[in-house]
């Protein structure tokens, strides 16, 4: 009750018009502060997947090259003599994803003669470029995929120390990518 009674006291004293001035006064810097606070700490999180926990390749890069390698190991098994297969493969840059976008475009001619007999020609052009999303989850569409090229691939093969199996698992490797023999190792296996 004190403190009721020294509040009312501080208002007969000081007058009250100081009072409500500083009272909005507060409330104004109470609202801007809570308005900041909601804008900076309601950031979205992005919904990125631990890659350890799903045991999911954490970047579109990474699982294309880890398919490719998986394929890779896989029908170079099946050939006779190789063995065991790791394979290791390079490439020139990252996968490159062209998404859908709306083209809006719009020109205005616009001509003006003179008094003298002289015209003037105006051309406007504008145009505006929205990526497409789909959904509420805002995901892109995407028209085209572009792999990389591939850099290099290094082969280790139990049989790889008879010369016609590394012969073979160079041919291989040669006809699946297309690319020249320079580019492609083959190492015996321990």
């Amino acid at each position: 009750m004190k403190f009721l009674s020294k509040f009312s006291e501080y208002i007969n004293n000081k007058g009250y018009k100081r009072f409500i001035s500083n009272f909005v006064i507060i409330i104004i810097i109470c609202i801007i502060g809570l308005i900041t606070w909601d804008t900076f700490a309601n950031v979205p999180q992005l919904n990125v997947n631990n890659a350890e926990e799903n045991n999911k390749p954490e970047t579109l890069e990474q699982a294309y090259s880890d398919d490719m390698e998986t394929q890779l190991e896989s029908i170079l098994t099946q050939i006779k003599n190789v063995g065991e297969v790791d394979v290791m493969i390079t490439y020139e840059s990252s996968t490159e994803v062209i998404p859908a976008s709306n083209i809006t475009e719009s020109n205005q001619v616009t001509e003006e003669k003179d008094a003298q007999g002289g015209t003037r020609t105006t051309v406007q052009e504008d145009m505006s470029k929205n990526v497409v999303t789909s959904g509420g989850n805002q995901d892109l569409i995407v028209i085209k995929e572009i792999k990389p090229q591939i850099r290099g691939v290094m082969v280790v093969a139990k049989g790889a120390g008879d010369i016609r199996v590394k012969t073979e698992l160079v041919e291989a490797v040669k006809t699946i990518f297309q690319i020249p023999g320079y580019r492609v190792m083959v190492y015996e296996k321990k």
